[in-house]
C-alpha cells in the first residue's frame, strides 16, 4: 500500500513469486477491496494521490491492523517516537525503504509468519518501542493548546477557540512542560509537536 505509482508497480516485479501480490495507493480502497493476504506493506505517507480523508501514519496502521491483517511498515520515515507510536497502533513491524531487497522479503515473510521485525537501519526504534510503556502521553485537549503554541497562538486566543478560560490552556500548556521538561528546554513547542508528529497532516494525528 503505497501512494507512489513507481513503488506499487514495481515492487511487485522485483519481489519473488508469491499466491498473492496486490497493490493499493491507500487504506480506503484496501479495505473495500478486502483482499486475502499473509502481510500487508503500509506506507506511512499515503498522502500523495489527492484524495481527500486519506487515513495514514497511524490511523492507517491502526484501521489495516483492526481488519486483522498483518501490517509491516514500509517507510522512509526516521523519526522514532512516530514509528514506535504506529507499531503500538498494530503494526507487526517496521522496515526502512533503503533497506535492501533481500531484507524486505525476509521482513514480509516473518511478519506473514506471525513475527514481528524492526530493521537494522531503524537502530534505537527498538529501545523506543520498549519505554513506550513509560513514555508521557498528551491528552487530546494537552494536544490542541500544544498546536495552538506551536503555530504562535497567545494563550488567549487558544482559550477562546477552545472555549476554556486562559488559565486553564496555560495549565495544560504546562503540564505538556513537565513531561517533556528536558526537551523543551532546548527547543520549541514547535520542535515537539512535529517531534511527536502530532501537526496537522502528520502521522501520529486522529
Amino acid at each position: 500500500m503505497d501512494d507512489d505509482t513507481v513503488i506499487r508497480q514495481g515492487l511487485p516485479l522485483l519481489l519473488p513469486p508469491a499466491r498473492s501480490i496486490r497493490s493499493f495507493a491507500d487504506v480506503e480502497t484496501f479495505l473495500d477491496a478486502a483482499p486475502e493476504v499473509d502481510a500487508v506493506l503500509v506506507d506511512l505517507v499515503l498522502s500523495g494521490t489527492g484524495r481527500q480523508g486519506v487515513r495514514q501514519g497511524a490511523a492507517g496502521v491502526r484501521a489495516v491492523a483492526a481488519s486483522g491483517y498483518r501490517a509491516l511498515i514500509y517507510t522512509n520515515e526516521h523519526r522514532r517516537e512516530v514509528l514506535a507510536g504506529c507499531l503500538a497502533a498494530g503494526a507487526r513491524g517496521v522496515i526502512h525503504k533503503a533497506e535492501e531487497m533481500p531484507a524486505l522479503v525476509s521482513a514480509i515473510t516473518a511478519v506473514a509468519a506471525g513475527g514481528t521485525v524492526i530493521t537494522p537501519a531503524l537502530v534505537g526504534l527498538a529501545e523506543v518501542v520498549e519505554r513506550r510503556g513509560g513514555m508521557p502521553a498528551l491528552s487530546p485537549r494537552q494536544r490542541e493548546v500544544l498546536s495552538g503554541r506551536a503555530r504562535g497562538q497567545s494563550f488567549q486566543a487558544i482559550a477562546d477557540r477552545l472555549y476554556i478560560s486562559r488559565r486553564t490552556a496555560e495549565e495544560h500548556m504546562n503540564l505538556v512542560a513537565a513531561k517533556f521538561v528536558d526537551y523543551l528546554s532546548t527547543h520549541s513547542a514547535a520542535d515537539l509537536e512535529r517531534h511527536l508528529g502530532l501537526g496537522p497532516g502528520d502521522l501520529m494525528g486522529p
